[in-house]
């Protein structure tokens, strides 16, 4: 086991969903072999295709080549497969599941310290999304230790607001905002400015749950017919907070059923199981 994941196990308490266990366990050991594979037999293929040229088989060379674009083609879509596939868990509304696999990914760590700083938010979002704050926190924490870039810095601010925003703290978000705001000409990419836009809208989110504004509460919390599940998950449970706050019982009961239906292990389907 690495440093990391014995960092990790420290601070998660890890219960893990098995079947899940058992489908990272198979990717990461076919990962780490497909790997050795490639790193074995690519440079001996080039010294046999360089052989094969020098003697005059062109055409066992290019066949052979063909043979590995084929081979490192397929090898990389089972990576790009597999990691959708891990990464999708949270937008089903499956946490626990998404903890698993980050989790037994961590087991098997050998990463870049650019690419920790993405890992270890990916973790603390499957920890956010089960209402598990301080852990969150805590593994947001390790991105000064493994990932003490900007990019890393980043990833931290986004999910400390999300906290923020669920804490109904106004103050922090708005320091996170301008903390952002500093940061984003230096690590500037589509994901890094969608979620700068995401974090401006969390005053404007608690200030229509404080007030009640249903209506302008649609207008900007807009579901999204083929977003991510866990998008139109949080949109009902946010409306569900102003359609209560504002009294409106009716529009309340229908996000809450939403809610409840498609939450999955989420605490935004736990919170209103509470509710009753």
């Amino acid at each position: 086991m690495g440093r990391l994941y014995d960092d990790l196990l420290n601070i998660v308490a890890f219960e893990p969903d098995k079947e899940e266990e058992l489908k990272t366990e198979r990717y990461c050991k076919n990962y780490q072999r497909m790997g050795d594979y490639y790193n074995t037999f690519i440079p001996l293929g080039v010294l046999f295709v360089f052989f094969l040229y020098l003697f005059g088989g062109y055409i066992g060379c290019f066949l052979f080549v063909l043979f590995m674009i084929i081979a490192i083609f397929l090898y990389k879509r089972y990576l790009k497969k597999n990691k959708i596939r891990i990464n999708n868990l949270v937008n089903e509304c499956s946490a626990n599941k998404a903890l698993t696999a980050y989790m037994v990914i961590a087991r098997y760590h050998v990463r870049s310290t650019k690419k920790l700083g993405s890992f270890l938010a990916c973790i603390g979002s499957a920890l956010i999304y089960q209402g598990r704050f301080a852990e969150a926190k805590s593994v947001l924490d390790l991105i000064e230790k493994y990932c003490d870039i900007l990019e890393g810095r980043a990833y931290k601010i986004i999910s400390y607001a999300a906290i923020a925003l669920y804490e109904k703290d106004r103050e922090a978000i708005e320091s996170y905002i301008n903390e952002f705001g500093e940061l984003l000409s230096q690590v500037n990419t589509p994901y890094m400015e969608e979620s700068y836009n995401r974090m401006l809208n969390y005053p404007l989110i608690l200030e229509v749950e404080e007030n009640g504004d249903y209506t302008k509460a649609l207008e900007f919390m807009v579901e999204k017919e083929k977003g991510p599940l866990l998008y139109n998950v949080s949109v009902h449970y946010r409306l569900y907070n102003v359609a209560k706050s504002a009294g409106m019982q009716e529009e309340a009961l229908k996000h809450r059923a939403f809610v409840l239906e498609n939450g999955g292990d989420t605490f935004y389907k736990k919170e209103l199981e509470l509710i009753g």
